[in-house]
């Protein structure tokens, strides 16, 4: 008769892991026994709160003990008095100017210290969204930051970053461009566009163009420049990245015969070449009136799409002047500077 070894591995298998799983876990839940043992029945001590009214250190610390009560451990009404033995937690406030340090600490014997969290908060009444926090903290022992959710973030961790001042600007300008290559020489062309400047660099973007019956091009780019100084004239220098569009017309002459009445004609052929794709550029220029809300700028410009046409490169190198204005928001739109 042919036997089946499959119940048996089985068998065998599930016995192994309940033999070599069953004592760790009966460990485990023995040593969380023990260590809810060793809290069942702690005071909670009211420290230091120098500054601190004492009607609202006592409102602190029965907000901590009830935060304690709710994670099963037994703790009564604050106290101020230390006790001789046994497992204290104490409860400390620490102002320095306006802001107050809350530092909760786990002693056994009172006196030695066996853990302890802290958190700032900018008045007494964020012991709302602080007493959980540090509780959960101290009991788990766990960061005090991995505390924090969307609802028990404190003044000070929301404080506002202090960054260098800037403003904005809208910009606006005239330039003169020129193509190498080919027959094209101050052809007048437009920009628009904003930045953010601050004393030492200025980011933006910009939309430009310019053209005649042969040529053309227009652009937009983002890029950034960077000041040499903090006065109120300063030279600089930038660049960026843009998305280029241009076009040009070459004209060649063609004669040919009239055989009605055998003369000869000349005529002009057009051979327009347009592309467009990404491309770059660098700027150079002087900066003047930066202690003014507006800006007046001189500057040389240098376009470089990534590509050229098959009887023309594409390169357009530009002379402008441009005036700047802050942009208020809420002000009737961009174009009443």
């Amino acid at each position: 008769m042919k036997i089946n070894p499959m119940p048996y591995i089985l068998v065998f298998f599930i016995s192994s892991i309940l033999t070599c799983v069953f004592p760790f876990a009966t460990y485990a839940q023995q040593s969380a026994s023990s260590a809810s043992a060793e809290v069942r029945n702690a005071v909670l001590l009211v420290g230091d709160h120098a500054g601190i009214n004492e009607v609202d250190a006592q409102s602190a610390a029965m907000l901590v003990a009830a935060e304690f009560r709710k994670l099963g451990i037994s703790v009564g009404d604050p106290v101020y008095k230390t006790p001789k033995s046994g497992n204290v937690y104490r409860i400390t406030f620490l102002r320095l100017g306006e802001k107050i340090m809350v530092h909760l600490s786990q002693e056994n014997p009172p006196g030695t210290v066996t853990l302890e969290k802290q958190l700032w908060i900018d008045n007494i009444e964020e012991m709302i969204k602080a007493a959980p926090r540090l509780v959960d903290a101290i009991v788990h022992n766990k960061p005090i930051d991995s505390t924090v959710d969307m609802e028990t973030v404190t003044g000070q961790e929301a404080a506002e970053v202090k960054k260098i001042t800037g403003e904005s600007l809208w910009n606006v300008g005239i330039f003169g461009v020129t193509l190498p290559g080919a027959d094209v020489f101050g052809e007048p062309g437009w920009e628009f566009g904003w930045s953010y400047e601050t004393p030492k660099y200025a980011v933006g973007t910009e939309v430009r163009g310019s053209g005649n019956d042969n040529f053309m091009f227009a652009s937009w780019s983002i890029g950034g420049r960077y000041f040499f100084n903090n006065k109120n004239m300063s030279p600089y220098v930038g660049g960026g990245v843009s998305i280029f569009g241009g076009s040009y017309t070459t004209i060649t002459e063609r004669r040919d015969k009239d055989w009605y009445d055998d003369e000869y004609y000349y005529y002009d052929d057009y051979n327009t070449e347009g592309d467009s794709g990404l491309g770059a550029y660098v700027v150079g220029g002087i900066s003047m009136l930066r202690l003014t809300k507006s800006r007046l700028k001189l500057e040389l410009r240098v376009d470089r799409p990534f590509f050229s046409l098959p009887n023309q490169d594409m390169m357009p190198i530009s002379i402008g002047i441009f005036f700047s204005q802050h942009y208020v928001p809420g002000r009737a739109g961009c174009w009443l500077f």
